[in-house]
């Protein structure tokens, strides 16, 4: 069984799927841009209708792809189960970079002014709120996901 990253596993495949990105191609605009053998090209069509990564309309005896979100989802799901850890480090960094450019400005405004900065504020506080605003944010995220694939589940039916 071919699956959606044995697909793009491929360079010349995640090439087509690069030109098909930016608008819908013939096989002939495909080919004109890549230079594949005919054959080759052919085979890597097929196996990216295969796991719906491409859709084909054909008029007469012209072929015209565009990318298939289907394929695409399977893959977007996939990487969605990583993202609550990347999400957490993200958070993490950007905690420190606050800091950072907290402790910067205090300095900065002792310097200038020549007076010791109080910056009264919690840094637990400042987290907790943060993490409020970031589990939101996961939490609106989810619903839209959720309301996403019901859309194109009641489209496929």
């Amino acid at each position: 069984m071919v699956d959606v990253f044995d697909a793009l596993a491929d360079e010349n495949r995640r090439r087509i799927l690069e030109l098909i990105a930016k608008e819908p191609r013939t096989t002939a605009a495909i080919n004109k841009s890549l230079k594949l053998p005919v054959t080759t090209l052919d085979k890597h069509l097929k196996m990216l209708i295969k796991v719906e990564l491409l859709s084909v309309e054909v008029k007469g005896k012209t072929s015209t792809y565009s990318l298939n979100k289907t394929g695409f989802g399977v893959a977007a799901k996939w990487f969605g189960t990583f993202g609550s850890s990347f999400v957490a480090g993200q958070a993490d960094a950007l905690a420190e970079s606050i800091t950072t450019l907290v402790s910067s400005a205090a300095t900065w405004l002792e310097d200038k002014f020549g007076s010791k900065i109080n910056l009264n504020f919690d840094p637990a506080e400042v987290g907790r709120e943060l993490g409020k605003k970031l589990s939101d944010a996961k939490h609106d995220t989810k619903a839209q996901v959720t309301k996403t694939v019901s859309k194109v589940k009641a489209k496929r039916s």
